[in-house]
């Protein structure tokens, strides 16, 4: 009856690993991928490029730049594949003392790829979902 105790024990253990790891990793913030790794003041500057018209805006003043960074800094994402691609994309090129660190690809207001250049780690990488309320308002009022 003991046995029989600890092996359904083990086996509950093992599927919340199996399951549990890859779900918990499919959740993630824009805090977690980039602020908790680095402190905001270090962005020098930020790069944003305009798919349709190719147009690149740098932002180098540490106003806008934190109006930036303060917009996606409650952003929730859900790891996940852009079903379909939006006529507006965005290429945001982020730099910390004057090295370029993160890459992220603004897709509408709905999907987000991103990805650190310091980390070979698949977890700081990839196709996002946004699921928390963003309008990306900081960035597309760069181009107006």
């Amino acid at each position: 009856m003991k046995k029989s105790k600890l092996f359904l024990l083990f086996l509950i253990v093992i599927n919340l690993l199996l399951y549990g790891v890859p779900l918990y990793h499919s959740y993630n913030s824009f805090q977690n991928l980039v602020l908790d790794r680095i402190d905001a003041t270090q962005i020098t500057s930020i790069r944003v490029l305009k798919s349709s018209n190719e147009q690149e805006i740098k932002v180098d003043d540490p106003k806008e730049i934190e109006k930036i960074i303060h917009e996606f800094s409650d952003v929730k994402l859900k790891r996940s594949e852009a079903s379909e691609r939006p006529a507006e994309t965005y290429w945001i090129r982020i730099y910390v003392n004057k090295d370029q660190r993160f890459g992220m690809t603004l897709y509408g207001t709905d999907y987000l790829y991103f990805s650190d250049r310091s980390s070979n780690s698949k977890y700081h990488s990839g196709n996002f979902k946004i699921t928390s309320k963003f309008d990306g308002e900081s960035i597309t009022s760069l181009f107006k």
